[in-house]
């Protein structure tokens, strides 16, 4: 066997050792934007981090209580709310790898001037001691992009290619030499 071909069968049976493991990041952030509905006035931006990414199907929970939500931060009319200041226990929730509900709420200041956020399938922000709200939506994106792991499937697909190839390479090699 050449040196070459060697080479090609090691390298695809690594990838494929390698791919059997799960492949995960340690910490993953989504940034978070929150648009109002029609009539109101305040929207924001915010981040949610937590340990490992979430599942491509059923549902990933991200919780203080369970050790995995590390930290959240929103943004709104010049108020900063955070995982530190939340009243009970803040919920970050995934279906089918998608961002499908917060659960989070906190009080800044104190009257008259305070701010309430409360986020669980949408957003409430109050303000003006509560006297006046505004609602909405948010949407969640992965941070930097694609996850910088390949997947297992990606691995498995390239190994498979690695050892297709440096078979054909064996025969065609063998089949030489015999004519």
């Amino acid at each position: 066997m050449s040196r070459l071909l060697k080479v090609l069968v090691f390298t695809a049976v690594a990838l494929v050792l390698s791919g059997s493991a799960p492949l995960l990041a340690d910490t993953v952030t989504y940034n978070v934007t929150l648009t109002p509905s029609p009539g109101s006035i305040y929207g924001g931006t915010g981040s949610v981090t937590f340990d490992g990414a979430p599942s491509g199907t059923g549902i990933s929970d991200y919780s203080i209580s369970n050790g995995k939500l590390l930290d959240v931060v929103f943004n709104i009319d010049g108020q900063t709310f955070t995982l530190a200041g939340a009243t009970g226990d803040t919920l970050v929730r995934f279906l089918d790898g998608q961002l499908n509900d917060i659960t989070f709420s906190e009080l800044i200041g104190t009257s008259p001037n305070r701010y309430t956020f409360h986020s669980t399938s949408g957003y409430a922000f109050y303000y003006n001691d509560g006297q006046a709200a505004s609602y909405g939506t948010f949407a969640a994106t992965p941070a930097g992009g694609p996850s910088p792991v390949p997947e297992p499937g990606s691995l498995a697909l390239l190994a498979t290619g690695l050892l297709g190839g440096s078979s054909e390479l064996y025969r065609r090699r063998r089949f030489a030499r015999s004519n």
